[in-house]
């Protein structure tokens, strides 16, 4: 049976969620993560490669706040795993770090709802 206060027990006490779907359209997994301080190691899909750069190899303006791994096999979510666990055992001043930025992330719907907003003014603007 599904527990709320226990599921916010388990993202409180967690350093790290795996997220290795195959499939994930939008994903709220990461973000409850990225807003409790553990840092998500997802497979680059959907909405989990949308909300989660990788802290080695990412790019664009998005901020590096998780892991990422591409392909379905043991040796690539093992493979990301190492990275995440090297960083955490070997650099756990950089892991507090990324844990305390990804805290302070924006993952509300604010900036989500003002572009919106943009789009449907613009659009009314030419009518």
């Amino acid at each position: 049976m599904y527990s709320e206060p226990l599921a916010h027990m388990i993202y409180a006490a967690a350093d790290v969620v795996v997220v290795p779907s195959m499939y994930e359209p939008c994903g709220l997994t990461q973000m409850i993560a990225l807003r409790y301080g553990a840092v998500p190691l997802v497979h680059r899909t959907g909405g989990l490669a949308d909300t989660v750069s990788d802290v080695d190899h990412g790019g664009g303006a998005a901020p590096r706040n998780g892991f990422v791994f591409d392909g379905s096999d043991k040796a690539a979510l093992f493979g990301v795993l190492d990275r995440a666990l090297a960083m955490y055992a070997q650099q756990p001043a950089h892991w507090a770090a990324l844990a305390q930025d990804n805290m302070r992330l924006d993952v509300s719907w604010g900036k989500s709802a003002k572009s919106y907003m943009d789009v449907y003014r613009s659009i009314l603007g030419n009518y």
